[in-house]
């Protein structure tokens, strides 16, 4: 197939362009049907999150307060990833509108910066409650604060985009003179003056995810290293270690008469009560433990996949050459460049593995 792809070819010489998108469309087809159905299931996934996080479970202690929210989130990132993906592929050079291409490009931008503010919130609430337990906490109303200054910005960072894309084309159409329109729903035209400000722009981007990445990394640290602490065998690893093992036993040794007494005339009840305390503290701190463990694969797979699709589109633009690739070279590349997402597909399987809870209460509500 010659390279009809690139985004500078003549559109002077275009004879059929509805042609041109089923081609386009053949091409891609393995990449149309694969991200249809990754879309499918992030939108059967997060419902149910939102379902059951926002109505079902009960979270005293907050730490489960912005799943709602991220949840909602992936649901919009998966609608209007899916329908602008899949008009990318099978109307390229036909789109439906331009303001229906700035409206979806608006909502990826939005829904791909969004989480990543959000992770950093969550990333020191963590820390506090793990690695200050007890000091200052996220209140809520510091956390519909926090959530009203993401909105704000990442609003205020997905604006520019509105200027970026989208470009209609007007031609004559043979010896009537008929006008004729067209849009393609790109980021800038390669023969325009626009690649400049939209790598600056995607540059940005780049540099202030690096920024966030590295601050939830400086936070989420401390708080693997204090679970790491409390999984890791108690035994006495110095001699202030094993000085206070030695104390504790000595005090132990030195129990009251009437302290052993009460033991020996209730011996079941104090072994009971004794027995459901440490079962009851096990069982809280190995639910922290997994929610711990949750939120930093949930950063990971944010991480991977949000920096995988920005980096392709800043190669694309570099390298402009990759756009007249074709076969599974194409497939390949969108697939990258459309990697994003997977962090609103695999955040409800996460959630799904990790938090008892969540399966506990979906469960009771499925069998109802």
């Amino acid at each position: 197939m010659n390279k009809v792809y690139s985004l500078s070819f003549n559109f002077s010489r275009v004879e059929n362009y509805k042609f041109l998108s089923n081609q386009y469309a053949e091409e891609l087809l393995p990449n149309t049907i694969v991200q249809l159905i990754a879309a499918v299931c992030g939108i059967l996934g997060n419902i149910p999150v939102l379902l059951m996080y926002g109505k079902y479970i009960e979270d005293k202690t907050r730490s489960r307060y912005f799943i709602p929210v991220l949840a909602f989130v992936d649901l919009v990132g998966c609608v209007s990833n899916a329908v602008h993906f899949y008009l990318q592929n099978t109307m390229s050079y036909n789109y439906p509108g331009v303001q229906l291409c700035k409206t979806l490009y608006f909502l990826n931008f939005f829904t791909g910066g969004f989480p990543a503010q959000l992770i950093l919130v969550i990333a020191l609430q963590r820390y506090l409650f793990i690695c200050r337990p007890f000091g200052q906490q996220m209140t809520k109303t510091l956390c519909r604060i926090s959530l009203l200054f993401i909105f704000l910005t990442s609003f205020g960072h997905s604006v520019p985009s509105l200027t970026l894309v989208g470009k209609e084309f007007q031609r004559n159409r043979n010896a009537y003179n008929i006008s004729q329109h067209f849009v393609r729903c790109e980021i800038v035209d390669f023969s325009t003056k626009g690649v400049k400000e939209m790598i600056s722009y995607l540059g940005i981007t780049l540099l202030l995810s690096l920024a966030i990445i590295c601050v939830t990394s400086a936070l989420y640290i401390p708080v693997i290293r204090a679970m790491y602490r409390t999984l890791s065998p108690a035994e006495p690893s110095n001699h202030k270690d094993r000085y206070n093992d030695t104390s504790t036993r000595s005090a132990e040794r030195r129990i009251p008469d009437a302290e052993k007494n009460v033991t020996e005339k209730f011996p079941k009840t104090y072994v009971r009560n004794s027995n459901y305390s440490i079962v009851d503290r096990n069982r809280k701190l190995k639910a922290r433990q997994r929610i711990t463990v949750m939120f930093l694969v949930i950063i990971i797979v944010y991480v991977v996949s949000y920096l995988t699709s920005l980096g392709t589109h800043i190669f694309i633009f570099i390298e402009s050459r990759a756009l007249t690739f074709t076969g599974y070279k194409l497939n390949i590349l969108y697939m990258c460049l459309r990697l994003n997402l997977l962090n609103h597909i695999a955040n409800p399987y996460i959630y799904w593995i990790f938090d008892i809870k969540f399966r506990e209460e979906l469960r009771r509500l499925c069998w109802r």
